[in-house]
């Protein structure tokens, strides 16, 4: 396998440093004649348009689509190592790797685009959204309004939720009760949680990067303080802060972040409160629970907008050469 096949190159379509089931290798040749070059040299017989299952490189058995002509796609397990020789065997043969992903089925450069993001669309909420793109785009003319990028951008690149408050209300319990599992630790002692935690949550269709921070303490010093003030870089940056309290402790006074702000009564089950809250919940007992997602989901990614059907330029301007096909 030391004799290279012309004008071919590969792409790993599998996020890097990611695990699974299946990983998808591309292989793309300038013409019909080298892409017959490239399976003579792989031992990998082919026809045209029908999946056939087979060795690959000599490194895994799976599966591989011939599209067309020129395009190849080839289905080894999932493991990083696996894909790691079989990229190295691929350069033996003097493949060149590439960024560019092809989709053969794609019938216009909207259509590759939205087939390239709906592949790395975190929310559920984006499927339906971006299917409906390509339609949308044939059917624009120039000077009609496009949906809001800024705000649509949060199903593809999740959002940052942070909650902060004073110690010892509730707010690991919250997270704990949204991821479904113990991400932050939970006890009835003020400064558990001296370092912010964050998870990865669906909240509602909308996945966002939910961020617990340390309870902040009147006169914090110390490690307490370092913490808070790390915290604090981490806040500057949210789309959305929760000013958490409960029935017995208000929440920080004050409190001046850069982002939209919604005020929330942890505990709820423990009375009434004598201030004033966007939403009141509690995790022990769920009740509020579906109200909380929903909100936190409807401020990110208001409903109007997402009803709405114009258009949307979903992707990057560092996307546009990038992403095309051919």
């Amino acid at each position: 396998m030391d004799a290279a096949v012309p004008a071919a190159e590969y792409t790993i379509a599998t996020p890097p440093n990611s695990t699974g089931a299946i990983a998808c290798v591309q292989v793309r040749t300038k013409t019909s004649l080298g892409m017959d070059a490239f399976l003579e040299r792989a031992a990998i017989g082919l026809p045209i348009g029908t999946p056939r299952l087979r060795h690959l490189l000599g490194i895994d058995e799976g599966l591989a689509i011939r599209w067309d002509e020129t395009t190849l796609d080839l289905f080894p397990h999932g493991g990083t190592a696996i894909v790691r020789r079989l990229a190295a065997a691929l350069e033996s043969l003097g493949v060149r790797r590439s960024q560019t992903f092809v989709y053969p089925e794609a019938e216009s450069e909207i259509d590759q685009r939205m087939l390239a993001t709906l592949a790395r669309a975190p929310s559920p909420l984006a499927v339906d959204l971006l299917l409906a793109q390509p339609d949308r785009w044939r059917a624009h003319t120039a000077g009609d309004p496009l949906a809001d990028h800024d705000l649509l951008g949060r199903l593809l690149d999740p959002p940052l939720v942070a909650a902060v408050g004073p110690p010892n209300i509730g707010k690991s319990t919250l997270l704990n009760a949204l991821a479904g599992r113990s991400v932050a630790i939970v006890a009835d002692e003020p400064g558990t949680t001296r370092d912010h935690v964050g998870a990865t949550l669906d909240l509602g269709g909308v996945v966002v990067r939910y961020l617990d921070t340390p309870g902040r303490l009147l006169e914090a010093s110390g490690i307490d303080a370092e913490a808070i003030a790390i915290a604090d870089r981490a806040i500057a940056t949210a789309d959305l802060v929760l000013s958490c309290g409960d029935p017995s402790s208000r929440p920080i006074a004050d409190l001046e972040v850069p982002a939209e702000t919604l005020t929330v009564c942890l505990r709820r089950d423990l009375g009434t409160p004598d201030w004033n809250a966007d939403l009141e919940v509690s995790a022990l007992g769920e009740a509020g629970l579906t109200d909380f997602v929903r909100t936190i989901r409807d401020r990110l990614v208001p409903p109007g907008v997402l009803a709405d059907d114009a258009p949307w330029r979903f992707w990057h301007e560092a996307q546009d050469d990038s992403d095309r096909a051919g």
